[in-house]
């Protein structure tokens, strides 16, 4: 199947089955394209001391399934940034004169959409102001 034409031309699915055809390659289910054709080669080579499916041996349990999953997230999602007064206060313009565009078109329910969403902004503002006074 490798031999009819390159690897990046296969599909992910072509490439899932070449993986689990040569036996040697773990987590293929999670891997992308990218991290499939480097797998392959690096088993058509020979070199399959280089695959990260084969974990260190002074790992902990935890670390070798993430060491064999590469697909899989170990890091959380970075918590979301500090919003200042003034950014808000520019969302909102941005949202006013998105508003009267979709005024001029006649999009009431778009502009009673951003309307709502204005509202909110400001309502954090106000709440942002509270906190910075007290």
């Amino acid at each position: 199947m490798t031999n009819e034409k390159g690897l990046e031309e296969h599909t992910v699915a072509e490439l899932k089955e070449i993986a689990r055809e040569t036996g040697k390659i773990e987590g293929i289910s999670v891997m992308k394209k990218a991290e499939l054709i480097e797998a392959i080669k690096a088993t058509q080579d020979g070199a399959t001391e280089e695959l990260p499916s084969e974990p260190a041996g002074d790992t902990t349990p935890k670390e070798e399934k993430a060491l064999r999953k590469p697909g899989k997230k170990t890091e959380k999602k970075p918590e979301k940034g500090v919003e200042t007064i003034s950014s808000l206060k520019g969302k909102i313009i941005e949202l006013k004169e998105k508003k009267a565009e979709l005024m001029e078109q006649g999009n009431k329910t778009g502009a009673d959409r951003l309307r709502r969403r204005m509202n909110r902004l400001k309502k954090r503002t106000r709440k942002l102001a509270k906190a910075v006074s007290a």
